[in-house]
């Protein structure tokens, strides 16, 4: 797997919330804001949600999914953000175990009400940067 350049490594190590777009299986598309952990050394995300929800039944379902990560900036100038395509895996056992640990260091109430550990396995993605100038992209791909 190739590194995950350092500045999208950083930008996903400071934001918390993840726009999740996924499809169930009669086709129809779903949206959802889950909270995150990033994942440096597996270069994934992970998301707590019940497989009963419906972005939960979705990924099951079809576990492709893509997403979005960004702030609110007031200018165009300062749009920093990331579009990512993702596998999603509802995990279990000493995994799940791992993941619900560095979800908790990231938010730390998680503790108080267990939920299921996902991971979302980046595949592609593009960082768009406009502070380094208005269209800067970089883009990232997990490999073959």
């Amino acid at each position: 797997m190739p590194p995950l350049p350092d500045a999208v490594r950083r930008f996903l190590l400071r934001h918390h919330v993840v726009g999740l777009a996924t499809c169930d299986a009669r086709g129809e598309p779903w949206a959802a804001s889950c909270f995150y952990a990033f994942d440096p050394a597996d270069v994934d995300l992970i998301v707590l949600t019940d497989p009963s929800t419906r972005h939960g039944r979705a990924m099951l379902a079809h576990p492709r999914v893509a997403g979005t990560i960004a702030g609110q900036p007031r200018t165009i100038a300062k749009i920093r953000g990331v579009q990512f395509s993702a596998y999603a895996t509802l995990l279990a056992g000493d995994t799940a175990e791992a993941a619900y640990a560095l979800y908790c260091r990231r938010h730390p109430v998680a503790r108080l009400k267990r939920g299921e550990v996902w991971r979302l396995a980046l595949r592609q993605v593009k960082f768009t940067d406009n502070a380094l100038g208005l269209g800067n992209k970089t883009h990232w791909q997990r490999g073959a």
